[in-house]
């Protein structure tokens, strides 16, 4: 019986440490989102963007016809915001057949859906990244513009 009673206190320990583990990062997690936005605040929302410089756009040469969708519809909506000729340069990546060329880009950030869209700045840096089902006006909100 001793051995019983020695793994349900241990059980119970552990139940109750983790759920005081669950509210104290609970409560962290308001304060730090209010710090960041206050912050943000602070600094002015236009000071707080960072200028895109190029353009990464990683599709797939040998996708299914969803993937192939999504692909010419984010293409799209790059082409009605960016202009003929572009304003900012675009480089057009395959993930299946030019994977030495993609990985830079996903190590700054996993794409876990295509197409995406690595925006980078003067320094080489990542702004932002669109993936998956990307339309006119998220992009537009990464560069600032206004469609």
């Amino acid at each position: 019986m001793p051995k019983v009673s020695m793994f349900l206190l241990l059980g119970l320990f552990v139940v109750t440490t983790a759920c005081e583990n669950q509210k104290a990062e609970a409560a962290s997690t308001p304060a730090s989102a209010a710090v960041v936005a206050s912050a943000a605040q602070a600094l002015g929302a236009n000071d707080v963007t960072t200028k895109v410089v190029k353009i990464v756009f990683v599709g797939k040469e040998h996708a299914c016809d969803c993937t192939r969708k999504k692909v010419e519809t984010a293409q799209a909506a790059l082409q009605k915001l960016l202009g003929n000729p572009s304003k900012i340069p675009v480089e057009m990546l395959l993930a299946d057949t030019q994977q030495d060329k993609v990985e830079p880009y996903r190590l700054m950030r996993p794409m876990m859906a295509l197409p995406a869209i690595y925006f980078i700045d003067g320094k080489g840096s990542l702004v932002d990244m669109l993936q998956g089902e990307i339309t006119e006006a998220q992009v537009s909100k990464v560069l600032g513009t206004h469609s």
